[in-house]
């Protein structure tokens, strides 16, 4: 079997849709943390996550060039790219900071830097949590992707028209993954979607899987084109 995995966080953990490309057959479940979505029985070839991997010491205005050109291809919903935290930021969420202090530390000594958002504070321990479990070579099989930007991919390049938050751009979602053959994709958890995760979890992870389909595939394609790497080793980039 020749499966690949999409991967969004979810309030208990991690929400994952497998596809066997061999069978075309899709499976998904929920796992507590990212080390046992790197020990999937199903042993994928590709794992694409929503979670920025790869993090910069110093913030700067924009972030990370993946997100800026990110931003730039997303036009009406740029907002939904938000500039992931420094390292320095992530060590003061590890340490019990608030919102305040890590925001802070993410600007350093640097008062003109800019500080954290707040959906980047809200999944700064999921950050934290990946990124202390990869390495280097984990990125031959893990990957980060934007779901709006694979959305937008799908989609012959144009991005969703309404937020995935709102009823309409669920529909819009739900609708464009049938496209791609993948019906009831609200479905793929039973007949209800278990405690803890949202509708908009699911859907980001199946997209995320048509991308990991595509990475599998040697058709995907990557921003930026000479992706630069963290101090740890890790390339700062994006596949669609």
């Amino acid at each position: 079997m020749a499966w690949v995995a999409g991967v969004d966080g979810c309030k208990t953990g991690w929400v994952v849709v497998l596809n066997d490309l061999a069978l075309n057959t899709r499976v998904a479940r929920v796992v507590p943390d990212f080390a046992a979505v790197l020990a999937l029985p199903e042993a994928p070839s590709v794992i694409a996550v929503d979670i920025p991997i790869g993090l910069l010491d110093i913030a700067v205005a924009g972030g990370r060039a993946c997100e800026v050109d990110a931003r730039q291809l997303l036009g009406s919903r740029a907002s939904s790219v938000f500039s992931a935290p420094t390292r320095s930021a992530v060590a003061a969420c590890r340490a019990g900071g608030d919102y305040a202090t890590v925001s802070s530390a993410n600007r350093g000594s640097n008062p003109g830097a800019p500080g954290l958002s707040q959906q980047a504070f809200a999944i700064v321990p999921k950050i934290d949590q990946v990124d202390a479990a990869l390495t280097p070579k984990h990125q031959q099989v893990v990957r980060e992707v934007h779901p709006e930007l694979s959305f937008a991919e799908a989609n012959g390049g144009k991005p969703m028209v309404h937020s995935k938050k709102r009823k309409a751009g669920r529909i819009e979602r739900e609708r464009l993954l049938a496209r791609l053959g993948l019906a009831t994709p609200l479905k793929l958890l039973g007949p209800r979607l278990p405690v803890g995760v949202k509708a908009d979890d699911l859907l980001d992870a199946c997209i995320a899987c048509w991308s990991a389909a595509r990475i599998a595939s040697g058709v995907a394609a990557v921003i930026p084109a000479s992706p630069s790497v963290d101090t740890r080793g890790l390339r700062m980039e994006l596949w669609r």
